[in-house]
């Protein structure tokens, strides 16, 4: 049986493109209205258009959007609306990882100060970071409906915190250093490395503000202590 607008049953070109489109609309609404609508799509088809082109076997993915846009130039616009792509694709990525049970705050306060800085944490699978020097968290928050003006009082370097530790996909700003602390932390580096490298890349670094994120946003689920476990949930 042939399906209406297809040959020999399968989807015809036109059909598939247009399915394409719509999937990096779904993905990407955030970015689709910061860009503007017809923007976004000149900018989709000629995403599709060149990922087509290149294999004629490859489907065309998704979370390759963000690097194709940020190719299309140098320009500042370009390159936050490719930052925003990116927080966008970070947060896809992040509803589909791997659950894992983050563990209690009630497993912090029981830590042994001396020994704070020697601990390793393993982090929630689905955590994912992005570095902008735009707010995009901001605009991000801001451009969630049609009825958002997405207007930013201030512009200023954000970064982001993308993770799933329960049902829901959460974007969190991060203070000051929190890029490098959390990104040293998912490397398996020490506490105390990891709060060497935060210090160094920006000194107003603050463990404390940092260390209540990453209770708050529940995203530790074990405290290692060389290749022992101090505190793990099944």
């Amino acid at each position: 049986m042939r399906v209406p607008g297809t040959k020999s049953g399968r989807p015809d070109g036109l059909a598939a493109h247009r399915g394409l489109l719509d999937g990096l609309i779904t993905h990407f609404p955030v970015t689709r209205r910061v860009a503007g609508d017809e923007s976004f799509d000149a900018m989709a088809r000629r995403f599709i258009a060149t990922e087509r082109s290149r294999a004629a076997t490859r489907f065309p993915s998704w979370e390759a959007f963000p690097s194709f846009l940020r190719s299309q130039g140098k320009a500042s616009s370009i390159e936050y609306v490719a930052d925003i792509a990116e927080l966008e694709m970070a947060r896809g990525k992040a509803r589909y990882a791997a659950d894992a049970r983050p563990i209690g705050a009630h497993a912090f306060p029981s830590l042994p100060a001396e020994r704070f800085r020697g601990l390793r944490l393993a982090l929630h699978p689905s955590i994912f970071l992005v570095a902008s020097r735009f707010p995009i968290v901001t605009i991000w928050e801001t451009n969630q409906s049609e009825h958002q003006d997405g207007r930013v009082d201030r512009w200023s370097a954000e970064c982001a915190l993308v993770a799933r530790p329960f049902l829901e996909v959460e974007v969190r700003r991060l203070p000051p250093g929190g890029h490098a602390f959390i990104s040293a932390l998912s490397q398996g580096r020490t506490i105390a490395a990891a709060l060497d490298a935060a210090t160094a890349t920006d000194p107003t670094f603050d463990i404390a503000i940092n260390r209540a994120l990453l209770i708050e946003a529940n995203i530790v689920i074990g405290i290692c202590e060389q290749a022992r476990t101090v505190q793990l949930n099944a």
